[in-house]
Formats: C-alpha cells, structure tokens, sequence
C-alpha cells in the first residue's frame, strides 16, 4: 500500500467532513478519493 495515497484519501475525507459537518459523509468521500486514485495509478502502469 502506498502511504502517500492513504495520506491524501484521510486528508480528502476529513476536510469534506468538516465542510460538509458529516462525518459518515465525509469517510464515505475520502475512501472514494482513495479508490479513485489507486484505480488511476493501476491504469497508468
């Protein structure tokens, strides 16, 4: 696992968390932004 990912999915979620004042909503975004990002790093190899 790539820690730099992780990093930026936790730093994604918790700021939509605090914009959006949704915890749930917030993770919910930050493991999409995780995914999406491993997704695209999958394509470009």
């Amino acid at each position: 696992m790539n820690n730099k990912s992780i990093a930026n999915g936790l730093l994604f979620g918790v700021g939509m968390a605090l914009a959006l004042e949704s915890w749930l909503l917030g993770i919910m975004f930050g493991i999409i932004f995780y995914v999406g990002l491993n997704e695209k790093k999958r394509t470009e190899t």
